[in-house]
């Protein structure tokens, strides 16, 4: 989420997607990381997913909620995370595949020309 807040800051977006008053500008090419929706608001070209919901609920309960299209969010259905395992991760992963596949795809078409995806993986130690 800090990769977010210093995106926002750095283009003039409010944690609700819209643009701060000196953030009129389009030079700074605000649509490399965000889209414009109908209504105006910016919305990260982002995917939030994990097995299990803390992190996410952390940040879906932050300033910044609004911000990301819940389209774009996965939780697993069963909600205990793999428990720091990497055999029930990839055991359980393996089975959401073509689910966030989908997500990832649908996010892919909506870009003009992708040239690059970044991951960020969140420890669970990390703040």
């Amino acid at each position: 989420m800090e990769f977010w807040k210093q995106l926002c800051a750095e283009h003039g977006i409010s944690p609700e997607g819209t643009l701060e008053e000196f953030a009129t500008s389009d030079a700074d090419r605000k649509d490399v990381f965000f889209y414009q929706a109908d209504d105006a608001h910016y919305i990260p070209r982002a995917v939030l997913l994990d097995l299990e919901p803390r992190v996410i609920n952390t940040i879906l309960s932050s300033p910044y909620a609004r911000l990301y299209n819940p389209e774009n969010v996965y939780l697993s259905k069963h909600g205990g995370g793999a428990g720091n395992n990497w055999a029930a991760g990839y055991t359980q992963g393996e089975k959401l595949e073509e689910e966030v596949f989908d997500i990832i795809d649908r996010e892919a078409e909506g870009s003009d020309s992708l040239e690059a995806v970044e991951m960020q993986v969140k420890d669970k130690n990390q703040n």
